[in-house]
């Protein structure tokens, strides 16, 4: 029988210094290590509060934005005696420190149909940068302003009402007109010019030996184009394949809802 215990002490010899290790040792770091795991949870309840807060301001900054597109839709729909309220865009992020600074760099704005008198403009799409809010979103000034809106040549065709018209495009400024009634037939040319800063006009320049009273409304048709406030023109009309492409443009537009 021997005369050593058969269990281990609870304090074993240390390291060179002479240094114990044992329940003493880890009653003493105890402390240090709750102290550490409290930290750690420290860290990560603050990153998870940084994370919800930012999460928390997207969503707010997206639901503001949307209100004012929709706003400023509306002003716009109302000052251009539009019949459709335009789909608005204000580009950027964030949109709070804008609204804050009541000044945004860049708006989109689009439309896919607007009646202009006797034909439809498709696709319309403009670009405003520099807009400046006055008095709320009642009005504001834009710097600048582009835009574009494409007359088809099936709307042009359908305004003159002449059946078994046909129109295409000849060069930038003129187009082909065709028509084929079985006892009258044949092609002449329709030539677009601007005549007035928001107006432009289609009328037969040659009509190929047809009756211009054939031709119906293609003779002599001016079209005015909508939603143009004061500092708003047309710049130019293209003919394309498609057919008449009206580019507007304007410096320093007011804009008001009034």
């Amino acid at each position: 029988m021997s005369d050593y215990p058969t269990q281990r002490l609870p304090i074993q010899p240390g390291d060179d210094n002479g240094g114990y290790r044992g329940f003493f040792d880890d009653q003493y770091n105890q402390p240090r290590r709750r102290s550490r795991r409290r930290g750690r949870r420290g860290v990560i309840i603050f990153l998870v509060t940084l994370v919800v807060l930012a999460v928390l301001f997207v969503i707010v900054d997206r639901v503001a934005v949307r209100y004012a597109d929709n706003k400023f839709a509306s002003q716009v729909q109302t000052q251009g005696g539009l019949s459709n309220k335009p789909t608005v865009n204000i580009e950027g992020f964030p949109f709070l420190t804008q609204l804050a600074a009541r000044k945004f760099n860049e708006v989109q704005l689009s439309a896919q149909t607007e009646k202009a008198g006797p034909v439809v403009i498709d696709n319309l799409h403009a670009t405003m940068h520099n807009m400046q809010l006055i008095n709320g979103f009642s009005s504001a000034k834009v710097g600048s302003l582009n835009g574009t809106g494409l007359i088809t040549f099936a709307s042009l065709a359908k305004a003159a009402d002449v059946p078994g018209l046909k129109i295409s495009q000849l060069n930038s400024t003129e187009a082909k007109v065709t028509i084929d009634l079985g006892f009258i037939s044949g092609s002449g040319v329709a030539k677009v010019t601007k005549v007035g800063p928001n107006k432009i006009n289609i009328a037969v320049v040659n009509a190929g030996g047809i009756p211009l009273s054939a031709l119906g409304g293609l003779n002599n048709m001016t079209i005015t184009i909508p939603g143009l406030p004061m500092g708003l023109n047309v710049q130019s009309i293209t003919m394309t394949p498609q057919g008449i492409l009206v580019h507007i443009t304007g410096q320093n537009v007011t804009l008001s809802g009034s």
